[in-house]
């Protein structure tokens, strides 16, 4: 698969890197849709699936961590980031966080909202670092390998379809061709049979 210029450092090791670490912060491309995007590329090119996969779940992990430090130390794009969330919603996390730390935690990091605020929602409830991290680090690999999967997975649905199509192809081309020959065979029996 050829690309050039910027999409094509995307899609080297560094490049989906600093993507998920980065970049996607700032894009309006959802994380799941580059995740299946990494995963299909991976299957056309010479990258290595599981090398993506562990490159884009470092990528992801830096920019929680990343998240994490503001939200402790206070800094203002958190806490611009908290207060366009939900109250309600908010106040449900956080109150779970003090309850069952790990099962929110969990749902924190699968719903794709919420998985970019729980780096901020579980610094600014108090959750230490470590029980963050581990829970983090262990659903986000399982986020990153579902979501490729299903970019590996419609890359050879997408395959079968187009052998499927290019048979079809293939007997449409021969169904024509044989009604164009029965065609050419009756039109020359015809100016045959009037002489």
């Amino acid at each position: 698969m050829q690309v050039n210029g910027f999409t094509h450092y995307i899609f080297t090791y560094p490049g989906m890197f600093l993507w998920f670490a980065i970049i996607e912060q700032f894009t309006p491309i959802p994380e799941e849709v580059a995740l299946m995007t990494v995963g299909y590329i991976s299957v056309h090119s010479s990258l290595n699936a599981v090398l993506s996969a562990a490159v884009s779940v470092a990528g992801l992990l830096t920019a929680d961590n990343i998240f994490f430090y503001l939200a402790l130390k206070g800094n203002k794009l958190s806490e611009r980031a908290l207060k366009k969330v939900n109250h309600k919603l908010l106040d449900k996390m956080k109150d779970g966080l003090h309850k069952h730390a790990v099962k929110t935690l969990i749902i924190m990091a699968l719903l794709p909202k919420l998985r970019f605020l729980s780096p901020v929602i579980s610094a600014t409830t108090g959750i230490s670092w470590k029980l963050f991290m581990i829970v983090n680090t262990t659903v986000t690999a399982f986020y990153v390998t579902v979501y490729m999967f299903i970019g590996i997975f419609f890359h050879s649905q997408l395959n079968a379809i187009l052998k499927k199509v290019q048979l079809a192809q293939h007997a449409i081309f021969i169904g024509v061709m044989i009604l164009v020959g029965i065609a050419i065979i009756w039109g020359i029996g015809k100016y045959v049979n009037r002489k």
